[in-house]
């Protein structure tokens, strides 16, 4: 029994003929017309598509890079009181730092001082040099820690310094690590700012007010102590006589650290348009320490000071 009607030789022939038909030319060009339409939007957004990726890839590396070194400049060099160590603390015994740092040599290219005067720069260190053609991580960390003013400076809003690394990305892909394909790898910027913290509104540490009653006037003399550095010699509270000399404690104690990112860094030394600033507060004193004609600083977690620490000899 058939199930489909016999096909006859004209219908065959038809099929035949179907079969063999092809597009027109018309047809064609307005197949190439409308690939062409999706192409030109497609290739119009593939440089924004691929700018995005760079700059998140950018803002990723930058993002894992900056809790390290805040971690690092708040935990100070490790050290081990061994006697005469390569560093020495001034006021305190040789130490000899751990190395476990050392390998940020392969990724801090260089890192220097820049000093504002009243709005005019100077440029008055720049590590490595010829005197100091390499450095440890732990001079690394020392140096990144250096405070931007010593505590007797005057004018400390027109006269500080800047501590300026540039440093080549520490997280990426592995073909960038440890120094290799330094010429590709992503390296930026990274300015370090470190100030004494005071976290005191001008108007309570005024002292001597007729305002106030003498129980507030006491209160007000004892923050200005806890915030002001140091007292000139001789120097008598009225609310404090007995006092000839301010402790200072919160700003020998509380340091705002800020990490300035800037990046990319171009072969020219110009810097490019990506930004962040991370900032966090560190309470610890500040240890002055020399190793080689390298004068840094160390944050000292399990410390407490009640006098500042020697200025930087620089």
């Amino acid at each position: 029994m058939r199930i489909y009607p016999p096909i006859q030789s004209a219908d065959a022939k038809e099929m035949r003929r179907q079969g063999e038909l092809a597009f027109t030319m018309i047809e064609i060009a307005l197949a190439i017309g409308v690939i062409g339409f999706a192409l030109v939007a497609i290739i119009g957004i593939l440089p924004a598509g691929l700018n995005v990726q760079k700059d998140n890839r950018e803002d990723t590396l930058i993002s894992q890079d900056a809790p390290y070194f805040l971690d690092a400049i708040r935990n100070g060099a490790s050290v081990t009181n061994t006697g005469g160590g390569n560093f020495v603390y001034f006021g305190g015994p040789n130490v000899t730092t751990s190395p476990s740092l050392d390998f940020l040599t392969n990724y801090v290219q260089s890192i220097k001082f820049v000093y504002y005067v009243n709005g005019a720069t100077n440029e008055i260190f720049t590590f490595p040099n010829r005197k100091l053609p390499t450095l440890t991580g732990a001079e690394i960390i020392g140096l990144l820690s250096t405070p931007q003013t010593n505590y007797n400076a005057n004018n400390f809003t027109s006269n500080y310094f800047d501590t300026i690394a540039t440093v080549r990305a520490l997280s990426g892909p592995a073909t960038e690590q440890n120094g290799l394909n330094s010429v590709m790898a992503f390296t930026y910027q990274m300015e370090v700012m470190i100030t004494p913290f005071n976290s005191f509104a001008p108007s309570t540490i005024t002292y001597n007010n007729p305002n106030l009653d003498y129980n507030q006037n006491i209160i007000n003399s004892n923050r200005w102590l806890e915030a002001t550095p140091y007292l000139p010699s001789g120097f008598t509270l009225p609310y404090s006589p007995y006092l000839t000399t301010a402790t200072g404690a919160l700003v020998y104690n509380l340091f705002e650290v800020r990490l300035r990112f800037s990046w990319p860094v171009l072969p020219n030394g110009s810097v490019g348009p990506g930004h962040q600033t991370y900032r966090t507060l560190i309470a610890s004193p500040l240890l002055p320490a020399v190793a080689n004609d390298v004068n840094g600083y160390f944050f000292q977690p399990q410390g407490f000071a009640s006098v500042p620490p020697l200025p930087a000899n620089l």
